[in-house]
């Protein structure tokens, strides 16, 4: 099979919602940036810097728990954590384009917080809460953990870190590096004899519709 084939069939076994949820999040945001006032009101600010991270990771728990093949993967020679990895560059890809767009949106509106630091907010928290969705999805063999977590620091950012801590890099840097400790602990709990892994495929993973 040749590289494109190949990173077609991934994308078709990532299911719709890889692309739908970053998309539609994208779209909420945006609307709430052309039409916010730019002053920063609670609403638009929370739409903006959590609408899009929060259904990435969504798309990530979901990507990682609709397997339906395990045993089969890990009999392959490709490890199966670079089989979840690629096909988790998808919602990512997506993802990436979409904060892109935001962040152009804002320097086009001039709204407040700039382009740096909501670039610096949507990148943290996306890799944060990503991260923390693809470990408790690979920990669970479930998705449904993956979805009170997401929730549980969203509530957190909004109700006490944006409190304490400035914006920007201040609360991005801590995000990113968290964040990518747990995608390394997730990959590593889905490697073959794992007990995290041996549960994927087995409960309530499914969240899309399966492509052949």
């Amino acid at each position: 099979m040749t590289a494109v084939p190949w990173w077609a069939h991934e994308a078709r076994r990532c299911g719709r919602q890889a692309f739908v949820l970053p998309v539609l999040a994208a779209i909420t945001a945006s609307a709430a940036v052309a039409t916010g006032s730019g002053t920063g009101v609670v609403l638009d600010r929370a739409l903006l810097s959590c609408a899009l991270p929060t259904a990435t990771a969504l798309a990530c728990a979901a990507v990682v728990a609709r397997e339906p093949m395990l045993e089969l993967h890990l009999a392959l020679p490709t490890p199966y954590p670079r089989t979840v990895a690629r096909r988790l560059a998808w919602p990512a890809s997506v993802t990436a384009a979409a904060v892109l767009v935001l962040v152009g949106l804002v320097a086009a509106t001039g709204r407040q917080p700039g382009p740096l630091t909501t670039l610096l907010e949507l990148s943290g928290l996306s890799v944060l809460l990503s991260g923390a969705a693809v470990w408790a999805t690979a920990r669970a063999g479930s998705a449904t953990p993956a979805t009170g977590l997401i929730v549980a620091v969203v509530l957190a950012k909004l109700l006490l870190v944006d409190r304490v801590v400035p914006e920007g890099a201040a609360q991005a840097v801590p995000a990113l590096l968290i964040g990518g400790h747990l995608f390394s602990l997730a990959l590593r709990a889905l490697r073959p004899g794992a007990r995290s892994g041996a549960r994927l495929g087995h409960g309530d993973a499914h969240l899309g519709p399966r492509e052949a």
